[in-house]
């Protein structure tokens, strides 16, 4: 049987951050966990939400622990990118745009977060449109207030920052076992991990980092307060003429009116596989659900309707971009996984049983923080003084 001193079980964002950080000392490392799905309507095991081209990243984050933790990972980035010779960082700037008719909040955190820890933003009240004299291809409503973030906000391609940690990781000696963990047990000083295809290994730490598939197999010494939400993104093809156009164009956090869809979220256009462009654009709806299970989660994954939402995506995609010219709209699955602090878990379960976890939707751009984190609890370092220790602590259910 292998053995390692720390096993990582997750190979997502967290995950690979977390074996980076691990792999930089001479301790043996290893993280486990599938590749893409080559067929993922056919696929019956588990997915993962970092399957995509585009999450926004910003200094300006929902309160001061999300923007803390996205300054730390966000000044990584560059290190990465050089380090792996893999680009995954697209400083293109973020608007947030917001009716003065939706809850106070999701206006006043952002801007009470930017002026307390100094983020560079400029405002722009509501009737003022002079930010169209530098985005004149973007609409909102005249009464909407307008925050402009610049670059480092943008957006980052999750699959390459994936692929750049765990270069990084291999190239430091860390070992990558592409299958999916199904039982964690302890067996004297060591732990014993099982994978789906039955190989054994032994590790003397483990950090769970599984996303939403975090509580799905028996992974955990005591069931954590975990759950999930489903989540569908639209993907609006655009030509290439205009994807060439519009390749700086900020992301986007739009507080939109509509009775399906809120809390919208817009990348510009981003190549996707098929080599075709689209702007992503996500949302929470009135039709989002909460699988339990590990079934119920492959089954949205797999063949669950998100095309409910799609009007209504469609209809605010529309509005963002009066001018263009759409050629296909598309809907795609996405799941977040929650948490009752709203944070990420990122804790000691038992000695030497670790979880990084719980993103909330907010965790992608601050995934090399967390991973980092994790590491460093793992070895047992001081943890941060900036970053408030209770928040991240783990919950049982």
């Amino acid at each position: 049987m292998e053995r390692f001193d720390h096993v990582v079980v997750g190979a997502g964002l967290i995950g690979a951050a977390a074996t980076r950080a691990l792999s930089e000392t001479q301790s043996t490392v290893a993280v486990i966990g599938p590749d893409e799905p080559a067929q993922p309507l056919q696929h019956r095991g588990v997915f993962a939400s970092h399957y995509d081209q585009g999450r926004i990243t910003r200094l300006i984050g929902r309160d001061p622990l999300y923007s803390k933790l996205a300054e730390l990972a966000i000044a990584r980035y560059p290190e990465i990118e050089a380090g792996s010779g893999i680009r995954f960082h697209s400083p293109v700037g973020m608007l947030i745009a917001s009716s003065p008719t939706v809850p106070d909040g999701h206006m006043k955190r952002p801007l009470d977060t930017a002026r307390e820890m100094g983020r560079e933003f400029t405002l722009y009240e509501a009737f003022d449109r002079s930010w169209k004299n530098a985005f004149p291809y973007l609409d909102f409503p005249e009464s909407y207030r307008v925050i402009h973030e610049p670059a480092p906000a943008g957006y980052i391609n999750p699959r390459e920052m994936v692929r750049a940690q765990l270069a990084m990781a291999t190239k430091n000696g860390a070992t990558r076992i592409a299958e999916t963990v199904v039982t964690v047990t302890r067996e004297g000083g060591d732990f014993r991990l099982e994978t789906d295809r039955g190989r054994l290994v032994a590790a003397g730490q483990v950090l769970i980092a599984a996303g939403a598939f975090t509580p799905c197999h028996s992974l955990l010494p005591r069931p954590l307060a975990f759950g999930c939400e489903t989540e569908t993104i639209l993907l609006a093809r655009v030509s290439e003429e205009d994807a060439r156009r519009l390749q700086h164009a900020p992301t986007v956090i739009y507080l939109v009116e509509d009775r399906e869809i809120w809390d919208t979220y817009m990348t510009p256009p981003i190549r996707y596989p098929d080599g075709h462009h689209y702007i992503k654009i996500g949302a929470n709806s009135i039709y989002d659900d909460k699988p339990e299970s590990l079934e119920a989660i492959g089954r949205w994954f797999r063949s669950g309707d998100s095309d409910r939402s799609k009007d209504a995506l469609v209809r605010a995609v529309r509005s963002l971009w009066p001018g263009l010219d759409f050629t296909s709209f598309q809907t795609a699955r996405c799941i977040l996984s929650r948490t009752p602090t709203g944070y990420p878990m990122v804790d000691r379960l038992e000695e030497g049983w670790f979880v990084a976890a719980g993103g909330n939707g907010g965790s992608a751009k601050s995934a090399d923080a967390l991973g980092r984190l994790a590491a460093a609890l793992m070895r047992d370092e001081p943890w941060p003084k900036e970053i408030p220790r209770e928040a991240l602590r783990a919950q049982s259910a």
